[in-house]
């Protein structure tokens, strides 16, 4: 049975991820830096939520400058994106098990795939939204993980906040520079 993690907050930054089928959530929670130009911006801290415990299970430091690579950790263990690819800017890591995947968008959703099998088609996650979802019935965002990825859930979470919030940040951006082309071509 795959595990549906929903998010209560349309915000990978600031929300909490639970399993109504499980005694499991994550939260995720971050604070904005006083200090953005003396390194990191902001600071987001994830916890799990088992039965009542509270247990930290990663960071990710955002830092001021937009082009240094966040650094990411999953309980000690550092985790390193590498980009992989341009447009939809595809990012790979290597999980605790060993395994290396790559987030991807397809479709317009963040998808995870494992790349021990050339381009395949066995996605270890997909995040779907109320937006890919209101044609069939209205239900919250959610992260869908089947049973054989449960090992490397904590993985999954911590890398797909940092993949989901990164590709929101480059569309925002993208939005923004096409608004004010437009706008500019418009005075002309």
């Amino acid at each position: 049975m795959t595990l549906r993690l929903s998010l209560a907050k349309n915000d990978p930054l600031q929300t909490t991820f639970f399993c109504t089928e499980r005694a499991i959530h994550y939260t995720s929670d971050t604070v904005t830096l006083n200090k953005p130009f003396t390194g990191d911006r902001a600071t987001t801290t994830v916890r799990k939520n088992v039965v009542g415990e509270s247990l930290h299970v990663g960071i990710i430091g955002w830092p001021a400058n937009p082009n240094d690579r966040p650094p990411m950790l999953v309980g000690s263990r550092k985790i390193e994106m590498i980009k992989t690819g341009l447009y939809t800017s595809p990012e790979k890591f290597q999980a605790g098990d060993g395994e290396w995947y790559e987030w991807q968008i397809r479709d317009c959703r963040a998808q995870l795939v494992p790349l021990r099998v050339a381009h395949s088609q066995a996605y270890i996650a997909t995040f779907v939204t109320t937006l890919t979802q209101a044609l069939f019935k209205r239900k919250e965002s959610a992260l869908l993980i089947p049973p054989e990825a449960v090992h490397i859930l904590d993985d999954i979470v911590i890398t797909f906040i940092y993949f989901e919030s990164r590709w929101r940040e480059r569309e925002r951006a993208r939005s923004r520079s096409w608004d004010s082309g437009y706008a500019a071509g418009a005075i002309l």
